[in-house]
């Protein structure tokens, strides 16, 4: 077998990715892979570029602050002269850059590298020699063009670190390396062009630890796959960061055939690395195969996203064999209301380089259309501001329209109005942009609009039923994927789901993006053509053309929202559980005259809604998803029921099997005892009156405890009267305890009764 190389990046990419596939490729030589019909296309040149250009200005800072030895002209990398040199000290700067780490006896004995495994010669960005009372130390420190530093870098440079111990030791310079390294990163606040930087200081001994392991034990073990032409033993798992990949291309021939039926079980949505593994384990290769089986419980090779998501898992792998678009069986989705007379679509891509948006926009559906698109094609914070003040200014004078038609309409003739994103990382994009501006007045007046989304004016005032009927916005992919199963690879992003319904007859047309526009697992603009826009080089992407792409993005997203609701229309059991009130903005809040206080009050109220809507979320799934989540004991018997001394009455319960590891204790608040009807488990107005608590007992029984009179009273009498064996649940709801407490506290910090 020839040798196989290892180099820092490759090493970086095994703890970012854990893809034992691209490992080995990045281990062989461009001829060995061209024999072996291994294509490799450069992805992520954008980043590169970035990351290059990035560094480029932190050096010449550097440079500007000490002498910086540097390659001479024309040259990328020091010579091994003039790195030894730096390292023995025989040259008088004190940092360098580019230093070129060599695999020597010292390293290879150390790790019991096998002669097979070579490392390549590696370049750090920074080293700096250190003078101390306790003698040489050499630093090491890793440039990177991104907003943050993250374990796998981390790892990278406790791999230089590693080479340059081993160097010491093989050219008997008495000198250590710095137990403590460090990440520059972008500084938070600043563009990449500006050139500054973050130090992310961190100890240096457990990515040491890290990288010894990968080297002794995953790197041979990786090195030993054979690939050959028409053989490759190497495990792979195609998942959405796989876009980054070179060797994607490569890889995508697995989950692409003409029948379906054989596409490599990575096309399933919901099939992490693990889960992979147990599937294999069990002789399910192909989606064919994971369609057609029984269900993948915890008796066999598993993985809890498996055992967790088993019905849901298979009926994806059944839509993609079958080619088909299939509702799941049972499931209700209380993230979307059933019908909408003004629908508010919204749509952000982030710049992950320079931390800001590179679009906004906003449309209206019904009624009156509008539209506002933003391309801000110069890393500005002031066209950002602007940006946001533009989008939210038409959303707030639509919503304004609204709530004074409203305000005077019966009540009969009232409106519903709802706003839409498709993809959840959008809402996360406002939502840090908005922050980045909180100290412009009217942003934070709009934050303030923001929350009068939330009207607590007119429900019940108790914790458990505050805006239960008013969640703003939902997320389309996470409603979709809730609900139905699609014949897409890997993702459920916007161009597969609207291409598969079309291809069904669902929809009239797709959103198909072209050429840059187009990415294989996600809806949002790549870097690529974020770079291309904001550089403006030669055959760059144009404004006209980023707004077309918009445009197409929000006209699609309007369509799956019909597609929705005319489906919830026409089903026997409507799906769609989200009951919301006609709507107004609510007035505790006054945006005009908002101070510190009134923004507190606001985050405590968007933090209670956001705890609601996840425990909404997960109340909406059957009763076998919830109880593979070991979020709830389903299946219980009614086995006896009984009353106390002091006239209380307790229930005793049998718990089937698959229900003993339920992470349900005795402890939690917030307990509801139903039959598993969705109007009762998906109402909070019905949850106080069903609230329960209960003890295990003996051989698998526990005891609910309840008051007479609650025992007596006509839900729980009901539910006595019908619910049948195994009919019986005891899910976990949301019990906002200090939140309300924390709301007056602000009130009345502010003067208010």
């Amino acid at each position: 077998m020839m040798a196989l190389g290892l180099s820092a990046s490759t090493v970086k990419s095994w703890f970012q990715y854990r893809c034992e596939r691209k490992t080995r490729y990045d281990m062989m030589t461009r001829m060995e892979r061209d024999s072996a019909a291994i294509v490799k296309e450069e992805s992520g040149a954008a980043w590169a570029l970035e990351g290059n250009k990035f560094e480029e200005r932190v050096l010449a800072r550097l440079r500007t602050e000490q002498p910086l030895l540097s390659p001479g002209p024309n040259e990328d990398r020091l010579g091994q002269t003039e790195t030894i040199g730096f390292l023995r000290g025989q040259i008088k700067e004190k940092v360098a850059t580019q230093l070129g780490l060599e695999l020597g006896p010292s390293f290879r004995a150390e790790l019991g590298l096998q002669e097979q495994l070579q490392i390549n010669r590696s370049y750090t960005d920074i080293v700096f020699r250190d003078s101390r009372p306790e003698g040489t130390v050499f630093r090491i420190v890793d440039i990177k063009a991104t907003r943050g530093s993250t374990p796998f870098h981390k790892a990278q440079v406790a791999f230089y670190a590693l080479l340059l111990r081993g160097m010491l030791a093989d050219l008997g310079i008495d000198a250590t390396v710095d137990p403590t390294a460090a990440v520059w990163h972008i500084r938070e606040g600043t563009r990449v062009a500006d050139g500054l930087v973050e130090p992310a200081i961190f100890p240096l001994k457990p990515y040491l630890r890290l990288v010894q392991e990968f080297l002794k034990r995953d790197a041979p073990r990786i090195a030993r796959r054979k690939v050959l032409v028409n053989l490759d033993e190497t495990f792979f798992h195609i998942y959405f960061k796989c876009e980054q990949c070179d060797y994607l291309a490569h890889c995508r021939k697995a989950i692409e055939h003409a029948d379906p039926a054989d596409n490599d079980v990575s096309a399933v949505l919901g099939v992490s690395h693990e889960g992979k593994r147990a599937l294999l384990a069990r002789g399910l290769k192909t989606v064919g195969q994971l369609s057609r089986s029984a269900g993948i419980g915890s008796a066999g090779p598993t993985s809890w996203s498996l055992q967790r998501r088993s019905d849901t898992i298979i009926a994806r792998a059944g839509a993609i064999s079958a080619n088909e678009v299939r509702r799941l069986p049972g499931v209700m989705s209380y993230l979307m209301p059933p019908h909408i007379d003004r629908a508010f679509y919204l749509l952000a891509d982030h710049d992950a380089v320079e931390d800001n948006l590179v679009t906004i926009a906003y449309m209206r559906l019904g009624g009156v259309p509008n539209r506002v698109i933003r391309v801000i094609d110069k890393s500005s914070p002031d066209a950002e501001r602007q940006a946001l003040l533009d989008v939210f200014t038409a959303l707030i004078a639509d919503l304004s329209e609204v709530d004074a038609y409203n305000a005077a309409a019966d009540p009969d003739q009232q409106l519903q109005a709802h706003i839409f994103i498709y993809e959840p990382t959008e809402a996360r994009a406002i939502q840090a942009a908005i922050g980045r501006h909180l100290n412009d007045p009217q942003i934070r007046t709009g934050l303030l609009h923001a929350v009068r989304l939330f009207p607590p004016d007119d429900v019940v005032p108790e914790p458990e039923f505050k805006g239960a009927h008013h969640l703003p916005a939902t997320a389309i992919r996470s409603v979709i994927e809730q609900l139905y199963a699609l014949p897409t690879m890997v993702s459920y992003d916007l161009r597969q789901v609207s291409e598969a319904l079309k291809a069904a007859g669902q929809i009239e047309s797709a959103y198909a993006p072209v050429g840059t526009f187009r990415r294989d697992f996600s809806s949002l603009l790549a870097m690529e053509a974020i770079r291309s826009l904001r550089e403006g080089q030669r055959d760059a992407i144009t404004i006209a053309e980023v707004e077309e792409d918009v445009r197409a993005r929000l006209d699609t997203a309007g369509r799956l929202v019909n597609w929705l609701t005319s489906q919830n229309s026409a089903a026997q059991t409507p799906f769609l559980r989200l009951e919301k009130r006609p709507f107004r903005f609510q007035s505790t809040l006054n945006p005009l005259n908002a101070g510190d206080l009134d923004l507190l009050h606001a985050y405590e109220l968007l933090d209670s809604r956001s705890a609601l809507l996840e425990t909404l979320v997960r109340l909406a799934q059957p009763a076998s998803v919830r109880q593979q989540l070991g979020e709830c004991l389903a299946g219980l018997t009614l086995e006896r029921e009984g009353r106390h001394g002091n006239g209380r009455r307790w229930l005793q319960f049998s718990i089937p099997p698959e229900s003993r590891d339920a992470e349900i204790s005795p402890d939690d608040f917030g307990l509801i005892l139903t039959d598993d009807n969705p109007d009762l488990r998906l109402n909070p107005a019905n949850w106080r009156p069903l609230e329960i608590r209960f003890n295990y007992g003996d051989y698998g029984t526990l005891f609910v405890n309840m008051s007479a009179r609650q025992y007596d009273s006509s839900i729980i009498a009901s539910l006595r009267r019908q619910t049948g064996p195994k009919g019986w649940c005891i899910d976990k709801t949301h019990r906002d305890i200090n939140g309300p407490r924390v709301q007056n506290f602000l009130q009345r910090l502010g003067g208010q009764p």
